[in-house]
């Protein structure tokens, strides 16, 4: 069998091998999926019940045709209608240690209506468990008289003392969920079909070039000039494919410099110049995709040249001090005076090491400090060699962390790549890196003490230099000359009058297409192009609303949103900030939001995206005490019922003054305990819907009556009558603007 043939059959089983654990991985994941979706719509059903009501019934037929009775058949209705795809909705009761029906939405004259009372003979041990106290769950595919059912099952619990009092259940048809899930596993394998057909086809073209070579080798007969001329043949490739995109990017370039020369106003200049920006960043990227090849094929080399040692580990620690200033941490180095001041090596390599291993040592030390040092080990006339050794107080590595450490695209734990993010390939290329200068990489860590990553590295001696007695090393008294000016001393960044937005975004071109998409919009905007300058220029100035990029360099979007929050979280203002990332997978938006984001926005965004995202957040600045974050999911709940979010908020609406009274009542008898449990379940319901600073009196209420004093909760009643006769319409004009 031929080599390519080999490859093909090997490649082939890969594949079929990762779409078949592809299938079972999406299976699963439309599960979590399918079952997280079933349980918060249950859930949410299971709160809007009204309790009460729930409470007065017997589960026997004299419930029948009651008002309460009639009054939660009605919601269990509403509720069915805003789930089409669910077949059944009932609640159901422990009555002597069995589970019956309370409560069923079917008609009475449907054959499958189980009246009050009617034993649940298919309640599992899970169900049972949830009547003494267990969390909301999801059972099935489960098979009973009615078919074949995935349910979601919550309780309904006593706001007086938490007991739970009747389960609810939501029944969607098994077929349905599994057709859901089917359609998972033929996505993936569709895609593994794709992903065969191409590989098919680039193995035929391999062949065909193959064949080519053959005959060219049976016509030649000799195999050192067909190897000849496959290296030619390589050659020819790459120099053709560095001429035929230098090509035209050098004639963008060039028309672009002409074009400049010409009169044109400032938007177009701006233009021009983000045109040639962009080719030249084109440029770099193929210089890479270049150099990449040559180190796969062994080809990278170092350079030898004088350098001096000291301006190395220097320049290092004056790029990365403004970084550990800005976690609070320290940041020094120590230099062997017995290393001489000029040596003969390659300088820019042995940065980038430093660079990399300091800059991760920064990055996963949160308190303490990263110290950078430097050592003679050996000295002759001719070589040095050193020791560079990088010590943090940071989180630590254990053994098997350590063993994988140095594997490309490898991180040493889950956790630590949500939190710090980061490719993989750092610390790989830096150890190829002193490999290939002849010197050795290496790690001493302990998990929760702190790193030691080390490397040593043998450089020339350059005639005619003295080794150095004496140098001048940073210390406390001349370190902050090493800091950037933005890091070691007050800077008025923000402008004399600050715009209605500020963009966080480091490329210079999008930071250009993004402030002429505002002013389209009639707003005005100021620039950051790192995470520090837009947590001074935020703290400064009072912006309506923020664009963050994500990839932001050295201190990311991420980090960058949660020092603006802990800044806010002082002043006690919240400015929207609204994620601008070039990733759109699926838990992306979940990750923004998480991080202390309102919004996100994938790349490229769209003039009319912007404008959405812009009429979304610059009309709900009224201090309207409304969660818009809980309203919008309530509103996805209802959309997904193909429902309206009024039938929530009329709902709330309804039961509202029924409580208050029955709380007004009890703060005028100064009963704390009934004024406690009162006020916490309308808190409860508050928050459920929304009404963010309502569900906050209400827990202020409730701690004063919990403390005994009646007097300060007679006070708030006053605000809270208030904040009730405001919260309808403050409900309703928010969810008319999402």
């Amino acid at each position: 069998m031929r080599q390519y043939q080999r490859w093909l059959v090997a490649i082939t089983v890969v594949v079929l091998t990762t779409g078949w654990l592809g299938a079972g991985l999406a299976v699963k994941v439309a599960e979590d999926e399918l079952r997280s979706k079933l349980l918060l719509r249950t859930a949410t059903a299971a709160a809007i019940v009204n309790q009460e009501r729930v409470g007065r019934l017997t589960a026997t037929p004299a419930d029948t045709g009651t008002a309460d009775y009639e009054y939660l058949r009605q919601q269990l209705t509403a509720a069915r209608s805003l789930n089409p795809d669910c077949r059944f909705v009932y609640l159901l009761k422990m009555v002597n240690g069995q589970v019956v029906f309370l409560m069923d939405s079917e008609p009475e004259t449907s054959t499958d209506y189980s009246p009050p009372g009617s034993p649940y003979n298919a309640a599992s041990e899970a169900l049972r468990h949830i009547f003494l106290g267990s969390k909301p769950f999801v059972e099935g595919p489960l098979a009973d008289e009615w078919g074949v059912w995935v349910s979601g099952i919550a309780a309904v619990r006593d706001p007086a003392d938490g007991r739970v009092i009747a389960v609810l259940g939501m029944d969607i048809d098994a077929r349905e969920w599994q057709s859901g899930v089917q359609n998972a596993r033929l996505i993936v394998f569709g895609v593994t079909a794709a992903v065969l057909s191409v590989i098919f086809i680039v193995f035929y073209a391999l062949h065909i070039s193959a064949v080519a070579a053959r005959k060219v080798y049976l016509a030649e007969k000799q195999a050192k000039e067909t190897a000849e001329s496959m290296s030619q043949a390589k050659s020819q490739f790459l120099a053709y494919l560095s001429h035929e995109v230098r090509t035209p990017v050098t004639g963008i370039l060039g028309l672009g410099e002409l074009l400049e020369s010409t009169r044109l106003d400032g938007q177009q200049r701006d233009y021009v110049r983000a045109i040639a920006y962009s080719a030249r960043s084109l440029l770099t990227v193929l210089n890479d995709v270049l150099d990449f090849s040559k180190i796969q094929a062994g080809k990278m080399t170092v350079e030898s040249v004088n350098f001096e040692f000291w301006k190395v580990l220097t320049g290092v620690n004056t790029i990365l001090q403004a970084t550990a200033a800005n976690k609070g941490i320290s940041l020094t180095i120590t230099i062997d005076p017995a290393i001489p001041l000029v040596v003969c090596g390659d300088p820019v390599r042995l940065q980038q090491v430093l660079l990399n291993i300091a800059g991760n040592a920064i990055k996963f030390t949160d308190a303490g400090g990263v110290d950078i040092k430097a050592e003679c080990l050996r000295l002759d006339e001719t070589a040095v060699n050193v020791k560079v050794t990088v010590r943090d107080t940071g989180i630590g590595l254990t053994q098997d962390e350590i063993n994988k450490l140095f594997q490309p695209f490898a991180q040493t734990e889950g956790a630590n790549t949500r939190k710090y993010l980061g490719s993989g390939l750092g610390l790989s290329i830096s150890s190829s890196l002193i490999k290939i200068m002849g010197g050795e990489f290496g790690v001493d860590s302990a998990k929760g003490i702190g790193s030691s990553f080390w490397f040593t590295v043998t450089l020339q001696t350059a005639q005619g230099n003295d080794v150095i007695n004496d140098i001048m090393l940073p210390d406390a008294r001349n370190e902050a000359n090493l800091l950037p000016r933005w890091a070691s001393e007050p800077v008025d960044r923000a402008p004399d009058r600050a715009g209605d937005v500020l963009i966080v975004e480091d490329n210079s071109v999008n930071q250009q297409v993004f402030k002429l998409q505002l002013k389209h919009l009639g707003l005005t905007a100021d620039l950051a192009a790192t995470g520090q300058e837009a947590v001074l220029m935020a703290a400064k100035a009072n912006y309506k609303l923020i664009l963050m990029d994500c990839g932001l360099p050295l201190m990311d979007g991420f980090a960058t949103t949660q020092a603006i929050r802990e800044y806010e979280s002082l002043t006690g203002r919240h400015t929207p900030i609204i994620a601008l990332t070039a990733n759109s997978l699926a838990g992306d938006r979940e990750k923004c939001l998480a991080a202390g984001m309102d919004d996100y926005l994938a790349k490229p965004v769209s003039g009319k995206e912007l404008r959405h995202i812009i009429e979304r957040w610059l009309t709900l600045e009224s201090e309207d005490g409304i969660d818009r974050v809980v309203l919008g999911q309530l509103k996805e709940l209802a959309d997904s019922g193909q429902a309206d979010i009024s039938l929530f908020i009329d709902a709330f609406l309804e039961e509202l003054p029924l409580l208050m009274a029955k709380l007004k009542q009890a703060v005028l008898q100064e009963d704390t305990r009934q004024v406690s449990d009162a006020a916490h379940g309308l808190k409860s319901m508050s928050a459920t819907i929304g009404a963010k600073r309502l569900a906050e009196l209400f827990s202020h209420l409730e701690q004063q009556a919990q403390r005994g004093k009646m007097e300060a909760a007679k006070a708030l009643m006053a605000k809270v009558e208030d904040e009730c006769r405001q919260v309808g319409s403050a409900l309703k004009n928010a969810a008319s603007r999402l």
